[in-house]
């Protein structure tokens, strides 16, 4: 329990730290700048997607790619070697 107490001063020392104010230093035209207009999150994302045709189209494209290794692996067990 040792570090505890040193753990303490530094937090308290740190909490007595003087930060410069920020109020002011903003131009006025950011002051008097309009909030872009709020959108629903669903209209932003667009339509759901389908997880089922989603989940078949990433078989197919794996079942693909298992298939090109498969004969790459085919083809190096026959390659001979010289």
């Amino acid at each position: 329990m040792k570090p505890l107490p040193f753990l303490i001063a530094v937090l308290a020392c740190a909490a007595c730290a003087n930060f410069p104010e920020l109020e002011g230093e903003e131009p006025t035209n950011v002051k008097k700048a309009r909030y872009p207009k709020l959108i629903a999150l669903q209209q932003n994302l667009g339509p759901p997607v389908d997880p089922v045709s989603e989940a078949a189209e990433v078989e197919e494209e794996l079942n693909a790619r298992r298939e090109v290794l498969e004969n790459k692996a085919d083809q190096l067990q026959n390659a001979e070697i010289n």
